[in-house]
Formats: structure tokens, C-alpha cells, sequence
């Protein structure tokens, strides 16, 4: 229904049945609107404005932007979406653009957003127009100052043309004092005499002479409205137009449609429009919902030919409005005529519109109407999406057009309140509103009580799971669910969301994932488009916790694509999109789908940076130092690490620190600085980092660095660190930990010459780890995994699964074998580890002692390697292996 509604304000006014080509003024406009930074034309009713623009805009050479405004868009943001999605019409690409990422999350960075859209206009080439109609139905301030903040910073090529009854609120005399707006008034808007007699005799088909043409125009001043309304008259009357004579202008308009127009018409055409009048839209079906009658598509047919004030809003003649001017004057007849029948059409209309999922077309007829019941629906079934859509003002503006006995006859009018305060962080206030509800109901108890209460329960367990208060919003819950009527899904979705975002706050994690798939149970809810990509994200995490790579990916994909649906449009916090993205792209990375891991990151970066998330700038940025270490860019990767820094020391996210460190540790490694992690890893045992990371990741970065620093020590600390590890992550279901944790435990055994326990390791680590697609997890461990991984290939250990990760490990897989051949001798696995420790810039001694045996034995070995690669030191040694792609 909203997406219909829309497209009606975005088009181009279609071209009616009895117009007259003003020629005039069509061309005046195509020839001074491009030397103008705004067009205004302002004029009472009736005075042709849009059907003015409408010719032109169709025959313009310049591309134009068309939105018709109505009350509706008193919200700023309101204002700048539709404005965008007028804009799209002439500028597709603007869907990409970070005006559009901006406007489509919820509560956006209006000065950002219209900053974003100013860059993009001025890009373009050639002159373009924006056409806003009606404007003198925009009221609010900060949509006043949203458009002259645009107006200001306009680039040369855009062009806005506004239309409205009155002078808007902006800077005008600014713009006239730099010759900056062009004025049409009703002066220049009045048909002159030719334009006249054609409106009347060509369009209209009365025959006047001339005398008589230029008599009603003069009586009329050129007012449009006025010759429409008197050729309807003489079309029934043919007497001399003296006898027809219109004074006072507005004063009588009322009477003399009421006495010329309207008596003209049968009963039956004259009751449609008296029903249909209240309507700010209408199509048949509407009509005939209004009307009790089936004939609304024919009745609509036949005022657009008899040219009775009807306008059509779409090409295809499914959408009209009356002229304002003429649904005025209808809805004040029929509250002369038929004062009891207004009512019962307003409930009408917003049955029809509640049907179709339309409440904010349907809530002021319900309100009109005096429908407490529909009312109320609109806030039991609606309140929720809104509040979590962000469309706080709406919600607002709901609770103000309601009557204050109805607000204490209906707590769930009442509960929407509290829930407004709750989402404006207004938390005494709302539970004071909670508490002044459940006492009002205590003390009047009705049939209708114990639904009531359940609604209280759900406010209370809403507050009690911010507060992380688990054992009082359990108990909320529990009377909540027991109580809540059937109809009442939005809450009980609400409830499981809740609960399971604290029980995952709190390491719950099966209760959680219980609770957010409960969620899902509910596609019927209003909510449920916007619940289910928070709940798909949730789900995403907790399945990445236990390691479940496929699941993750599903989640995430789903919570995709639930953003990008296009009711969600408007109704996601931009952050929110970025955090999927860059969670997506983390998969996609640890798969080895780099390309589209960079494609993901690149798009979720963009998005978290213009909502300003730094938790996902963070995270983006550390997927970033993971890819350019991945493809071998290391002074990228650090550039990336350096500008997570300050995120990361200034911003509350404890949890990241582990995982930045872990990500300066490899890129040290990647350095060859190999001290430094040693020296990190040593305060990191002392505790006497600044900030000490999530203990997991903690732990496996320790290990990483105990393995690298490798002396007898150093490997027991690895061995014994990484046992506990692996205990405590399968008791608590983290295959993920476990398998990095196998994969590290052989590197250690490994190194200590437990070549056997080291493939076990390895092996029991693979088989875990196939099912879920890890391949990074293996291939970042460096050179020292490959060597392991080339072990367990000539063993036949999963050889599929083990080439494919090698394979992943890059140049460091093959070519070693390659140049070995170059090799008068090859070296012997013994001599390659003392060659890797040797580029690393340990000393004999240190050498030895990282391997448990003695300077005398180092010293033959670097003799041997030596002789074999032809060279007389250390430093000709480690030039000599790097061109022969002996090292990592």
C-alpha cells in the first residue's frame, strides 16, 4: 500500500482530459528556471499550478524530479527520503550512493545525508530541476531549514521549483536580494483572454462569443477555478453570462458550487462525492469500501470526463485526488447536509486501509471516525514496528492526536507511551507510566484485565532485560506469555527477542538461540521484517561462538536479506547494515573467497563509517589487516592496524582488544619482529598489558607467541596453556577454539620433535574443521603450518581437504620444493627450521636453545646450509633463500 501511495507522489501529474496548453508560460519556464537557483510559484487555489509545472516538466528538456508533498512529510526525514526517491527517478545511480545508505537507516545524519546530496547533484553534467508541489502543507521548522540548508549549497545545474498557496518559510528576500528566485503570483498565473475562450469553448464546449468570454474572465480576474466552475453551470444553464455572476470570489465560492454546481448533478453523483469527499486519495476499491457501492471505478471515470475538480495521480487512472479547493468545499456540504454521516465513513476508510497494511493513512480516519476499538488495534499491532523502526516522531504524533480518555480507557495505548519512553531513554519516566497503568487497572478490574495485564508484564520484561536483570524479566515473561491473547504476537516477539539478547549477553547461549528462534515463529507480525534481521545477526554469533562457519554464513545472509527488502528501507539503523557486512565478509574470508570478502568489507565499512558505528569501524578494519596479510600487502595491513588503534583505546569494546592484539602479533610475525612478540607475549603472562584482551583470544595469541619464541620453556607454557584451552572450549561446545587451539597444539609439538603427537594434533584439528569450511584458521599460521601440512599430505592425512589448504597458504606451498631442486643438496627439514630461525635473527645460542640442543650442533648445521646454497655468512644466506623462495 506504501509503496503504491509513493509512486504517486513521484510521478509527473498525468495529463487530464480538458486542459489548455499554456504555451505562454511553459516556455517561459523552460527558458529562466536554468538561470535561477529557486523557482516559486505561489498563488491561491485554483490557479493551475500544478497542471502549469506538469506541462512543462513533461516537455522540459531538463531532467525533472517531481514530488508532490502532503502533511505527511512534516517530518524532516520523511521530507528527505521521498525528496531522494524523487530524485532517483532522473538519477538511478543514486542507490549507491551514501545519501541513499544514509536515508535508508533509521534516525540518519540529516546534515550528512543532505551534504551526500548535494555532492552527488553537483556531479552531474548538465542542469537538472526539482519540482516540489504544495509546499504550503509543510509546517515543520526542521524541514523548513533541511531545505534551505539545500537551497544554499546548491550546485549551479539544480534547480528547485516549489508550489503552494502562500510564501514558505525561507530566506526569500536573501535569494531576491541576489537575483537568486524567479516569481510567478497569480497575476502571471491568470488565463489570459485566448487562454480563456479556449478553457471554455474548446475544452468546456459552450460556444461563447467573444464578449461573453471576456466578460466571465473579467468577473473571474483569470482565476481557473472560478471559469471551471462557472462553465459547469452554464453547461446545464445556457442564459447569458450576466445572469451568472460570481462575487467576492472565495466569500461565495461555497455557495455558488453549492447553488451552480452541485444542484446540477444527479443524487446519485452528487452522494458519491459528498462519501468520497474525506478521502485524500481515491481509487474504486477505496471508493467503494467508503461508499457501500460498487460502481467507484465508473463514478471516478465519469467526473474526470464531466472535468468535476478530479485529478488523476497515475498514468493508468487507478489513483485520484480532488482539487483541494472542491474537497473543501464537499466535506464542509456533508457536514451541513448529512451530519451524521462523516463518522461512519472515516471507520470505513480506515478499515479499508488497515486491511492493506497502511496505518498511518488509516489512524486519522480512525481517530475522525471516533473508532477506539480500530484505534487501539493501530497501537497494540503497530506501536512495536514503528518504536523499533525508529519512527519515533510518528509514534509520537499518534499519541498526541488521541484523546486522553481514550489513553486511560486502553493500556495499550497507555503501554505505547512507555514504550516511547523506554526508546528515548526516558527509563523512571516510563516505568512510572507502567505503574500508573497496572494501578489503574487494578482498581477497575473487567473481563478484560488479565490481557491487559500481560501487556504491563511485556513493558515490565522489556525493562527488566535492558536493566540485565534476569531473573525479574524471566518472571515478567512468564506472566506475560501465559496471559498475552493470540492476537497478541507482537508482543510475545518482543518478549523472546528480549530474553534471548540478555541470555546471550550473560554466555546463555542455548537459551538464547532457543528464545531468538521462537522469534521467528511469528512471520505475521508487523515487526517481523525489521525483529528478524537483528534476530538472523544474533543467531549469526551465537552459531560463530560454537564454530558452526555454514550456519553463520546463513544467518548473516538471511539478515541481508531481511534489510534489504524494501519495507525495511528507512527502518534499519545504518550501523546495523555495515555490522552485517562485515561480519559476512569475516566468513567469507576465513573461506578464502577473498575477492568477495573485500567486496562485503568495502560496502560495510562505508555503511558503519556514515552511522558513525566505531564498534563496526573496528571490525572492518581488522578484517582489512587479515586480507592484506593475506595477500602479502604488510605495509597496508599495518596502515589498516594503525587506524584501528585509536578506536580501539578509546572506545568501550573490551572484547576487541583481544583480537586487535592477536592481529598486531601476526602482523609482527609478518615483519620478522620477532622480539616484539616476544616481549608482548612476556607482559602479556606478567598481566601487564594496558588493556588485557577477551581471555580466549588472549590465550591463543599467548600460545601463538610462546610457540614462535620456542625454547623448552616457552613450548611446556604453549602446551600447558593450549590443554586447559581445549578442555574448557569442548565442555562449552566452541569448536572454533577447539580446532585453532589442535592446529596450534601441533605446531608446538612440532617444534619440539614430537613429529607424531604433532600430526595427531593436526589430524583430529582438520577432521573438526572440514565439515565448516576453516581454511584461513590454518593458512595464517605461516610457514611453520605448511611444513606440518605438507607432512600430513605424504601421509595421506584427508588429502582433498589438506591440498586445498595448502593450496590456500599461497607461494610458500610450492615453491620450496621448486627451488630445493636448484639445490646442488637439498636442505633437510632440520636446516630449513634452522634457516627460517636464522632469517628471524636469533643468535646460535638462541637457536639452540629454541630447539633443545647445543651451539656446537647449530654451528654444523649453518656450516651445512651454508655449503649448500653457496654462500660465505648468515646475511648472503637469508638474501641467497629469499630469492630462491626458500622463505615464507
Amino acid at each position: 500500500m506504501e509503496a503504491i501511495l509513493l509512486a504517486t507522489k513521484l510521478q509527473i501529474p498525468p495529463r487530464t482530459r480538458h486542459v489548455v496548453h499554456r504555451a505562454r508560460l511553459v516556455d517561459a519556464l523552460e527558458r529562466d528556471i536554468p538561470d535561477y537557483r529557486l523557482a516559486l510559484l505561489a498563488a491561491p487555489a485554483g490557479y493551475g499550478k500544478t497542471t502549469l509545472l506538469a506541462q512543462w516538466a513533461r516537455a522540459s528538456r531538463l531532467p525533472v524530479a517531481w514530488l508532490s508533498l502532503t502533511e505527511e512529510e512534516n517530518d524532516p526525514e520523511r521530507f528527505l527520503r521521498y525528496l531522494l526517491a524523487a530524485w532517483e527517478r532522473i538519477y538511478p545511480d543514486i542507490r549507491d550512493s551514501p545519501a541513499w545508505m544514509l536515508l535508508g537507516s533509521m534516525m540518519p545524519d540529516r546534515d550528512a545525508a543532505l551534504a551526500e546530496f548535494i555532492n552527488i547533484a553537483n556531479l552531474m553534467p548538465d542542469h537538472a530541476a526539482l519540482v516540489l508541489d504544495d509546499y504550503h502543507l509543510i509546517s515543520d521548522d526542521d524541514t523548513h531549514a533541511a531545505l534551505t540548508f539545500l537551497l544554499d549549497h546548491l550546485p549551479p545545474t539544480l534547480h528547485v521549483v516549489l508550489a503552494g498557496r502562500g510564501e514558505p518559510t525561507l530566506p526569500l528576500s536573501r535569494y531576491r536580494a541576489r537575483d537568486e528566485l524567479l516569481e510567478l503570483r497569480a497575476e502571471e498565473l491568470q488565463f489570459e483572454i485566448d487562454e480563456a475562450e479556449a478553457f471554455l469553448n474548446e475544452q468546456m464546449g459552450l460556444a461563447l462569443a467573444e464578449g461573453e468570454v471576456a466578460s466571465l474572465r473579467e468577473q473571474m480576474e483569470g482565476w481557473i477555478a472560478g471559469l471551471q466552475m462557472a462553465s459547469l453551470t452554464l453547461r446545464h444553464h445556457r442564459e447569458p453570462v450576466e445572469q451568472h455572476v460570481v462575487t467576492g470570489r472565495h466569500r461565495f465560492i461555497a455557495d455558488y458550487l453549492s447553488d451552480d454546481v452541485l444542484v446540477h448533478l444527479t443524487d446519485e453523483v452528487q452522494q458519491f462525492l459528498l462519501q468520497t469527499s474525506l478521502l485524500d486519495r481515491l481509487s474504486a476499491s477505496l471508493c467503494d469500501a467508503v461508499t457501500g457501492r460498487d460502481d467507484g471505478q465508473q463514478m471516478l471515470e465519469l467526473l474526470e470526463r464531466e472535468n468535476l475538480f478530479l485529478m488523476p495521480l497515475d498514468d493508468s487512472r487507478q489513483w485520484y485526488r480532488y482539487h483541494r479547493l472542491f474537497a473543501d468545499f464537499l466535506r464542509a456540504e456533508l457536514g451541513r447536509r448529512q451530519p451524521a454521516e462523516a463518522v461512519p465513513l472515516h471507520r470505513r476508510a480506515a478499515g479499508w486501509y488497515l486491511e492493506r497494511d497502511a496505518p498511518e493513512q488509516a489512524f486519522p480516519h480512525a481517530v475522525a471516525g471516533d473508532d477506539l476499538e480500530l484505534v487501539t488495534r493501530i497501537f497494540e499491532r503497530y506501536s512495536n514496528i514503528k518504536l523499533n523502526s525508529g519512527e519515533l516522531r510518528l509514534v509520537a504524533q499518534w499519541l498526541d492526536a488521541t484523546p486522553a480518555a481514550w489513553q486511560a480507557a486502553r493500556p495499550a495505548i497507555g503501554l505505547s507511551r512507555a514504550g516511547l519512553l523506554a526508546y528515548t531513554g526516558a527509563f523512571e519516566a516510563c516505568v512510572q507510566c507502567v505503574n500508573d497503568i497496572e494501578q489503574q487497572l487494578t482498581s477497575r478490574e473487567t473481563g478484560e484485565t488479565g490481557w491487559q495485564m500481560a501487556m504491563v508484564s511485556s513493558i515490565r520484561c522489556f525493562i527488566a532485560c535492558i536493566q540485565n536483570d534476569i531473573e525479574q524479566a524471566e518472571a515478567h515473561a512468564g506472566r506475560a506469555l501465559r496471559d498475552l491473547r493470540e492476537e497478541g504476537v507482537s508482543f510475545r516477539a518482543t518478549i523472546y527477542q528480549a530474553l534471548g539478547d540478555t541470555y546471550r549477553r550473560n554466555g546463555r547461549w542455548e537459551e538464547a538461540r532457543e528464545h531468538y528462534l521462537r522469534v521467528l515463529t511469528f512471520p505475521e507480525a508487523p515487526s517481523f521484517s525489521i525483529q528478524s534481521a537483528h534476530v538472523f545477526g544474533a543467531l549469526a554469533d551465537l552459531a560463530l561462538r560454537q564454530g558452526r562457519l555454514r550456519d553463520a554464513a546463513d544467518y548473516w545472509r538471511r539478515a541481508l536479506a531481511a534489510i534489504q527488502e524494501p519495507e525495511s528501507w528507512g527502518r534499519v539503523p545504518l550501523p546495523a547494515i555495515g555490522w552485517v557486512l562485515i561480519r559476512m565478509s569475516e566468513l567469507l574470508y576465513e573461506w578464502n573467497e577473498l575477492p568477495e570478502a573485500w567486496d562485503h568489507l568495502s560496502r560495510g565499512l562505508e555503511r558503519s563509517e556514515l552511522g558513525g558505528d566505531v564498534r563496526a569501524m573496528i571490525a572492518g578494519r581488522l578484517v582489512a589487516v587479515r586480507l592484506k596479510l593475506a595477500e602479502g600487502d604488510v605495509e597496508a595491513a599495518s596502515g589498516y592496524l594503525e587506524q584501528a588503534r585509536p578506536l580501539v583505546e578509546q572506545a568501550p569494546f573490551p572484547e576487541w582488544v583481544g583480537r586487535f592484539e592477536r592481529l598486531q602479533l601476526e602482523l609482527w610475525l609478518a615483519q620478522d619482529h620477532l622480539r616484539a612478540a616476544v616481549i608482548w607475549c612476556d607482559e602479556a603472562l606478567a598481566g601487564n598489558l594496558a588493556t588485557p584482551p577477551e581471555p580466549e583470544t588472549a590465550q591463543l595469541s599467548v600460545a601463538r607467541a610462546l610457540i614462535v619464541k620456542g625454547d623448552q620453556q616457552a613450548i611446556e607454557q604453549a602446551l600447558e596453556l593450549l590443554e586447559h584451552l581445549s578442555r574448557a572450549a569442548e565442555v562449552e561446545g566452541k569448536a572454533g577454539v577447539t580446532i585453532e587451539a589442535l592446529a596450534l597444539d601441533g605446531l608446538a609439538r612440532w617444534r619440539r620433535g614430537e613429529r607424531a603427537d604433532a600430526l595427531t594434533c593436526l589430524e583430529h584439528a582438520v577432521r573438526l574443521a572440514e565439515p565448516e569450511g576453516y581454511v584461513r584458521l590454518f593458512a595464517d599460521l605461516g610457514l611453520p603450518m605448511v611444513r606440518l601440512l605438507q607432512e600430513a599430505r605424504s601421509r595421506n592425512v584427508m588429502p582433498e581437504y589438506v591440498a586445498m589448504l595448502l593450496a590456500a597458504c599461497g607461494p610458500a606451498t610450492a615453491l620450496p620444493d621448486h627451488a630445493q631442486r636448484s639445490l646442488p643438496e637439498p636442505l633437510t627439514a632440520r636446516e630449513q627450521e634452522i634457516l627460517e630461525l636464522l632469517a628471524a635473527g636469533l643468535t646460535n645460542r638462541e637457536i639452540a636453545e629454541r630447539l633443545f640442543v647445543s651451539p656446537e650442533t647449530i654451528k654444523k648445521h649453518t656450516g651445512n646450509i651454508y655449503g649448500k646454497l653457496g654462500v660465505r655468512g648468515r646475511t648472503e644466506a637469508v638474501a641467497r633463500s629469499r630469492e630462491l623462495h626458500l622463505l615464507a
